[in-house]
């Protein structure tokens, strides 16, 4: 077939350009970027300064008092710290270390733990034995 001899065709590169890039033309280009760039940020800065007087003519609002507990939606007050927790864990403690009336009519009180323990331990010794 006559596709064997296209196949061994040689595929030259291209000579390379020998002549250097000249340093006033990259600086030229660049420069000139840089003044196209400033050019659309100014224009952008422009016109975001025109709708902002179009959308508040009377210029800008002085926002709502920061005291006020709510500001539109995003409530502003103080998070109280919540304490029952620790309340009722004193409360706890201070009926598992100290005396007090359990049923004051049927005559049953609470002791601190500590007395309790070595009141059972004492009372198991008397009987014969530990378990």
């Amino acid at each position: 077939m006559s596709g064997d001899d296209e196949s061994k065709v040689e595929w030259k590169t291209p000579p390379r350009d020998e002549r250097p890039v000249s340093g006033w033309f990259v600086s030229a280009v660049i420069g000139g970027s840089l003044i196209v760039f400033t050019f659309f940020v100014v224009g952008t800065w422009a016109q975001l300064q025109q709708r902002e007087k179009h959308l508040s003519p009377a210029g800008p609002s002085e926002p709502p008092a920061l005291r006020k507990a709510e500001i539109n939606i995003v409530n502003t007050g103080l998070i109280q710290l919540d304490t029952r927790a620790y309340e009722e864990k004193n409360e706890q403690l201070q009926k598992l270390h100290g005396y007090g009336w359990v049923d004051r009519d049927a005559g049953v009180v609470h002791v601190p733990i500590e007395q309790a323990i070595d009141r059972v331990v004492s009372e198991q010794q008397q009987r014969g034995g530990a378990r």
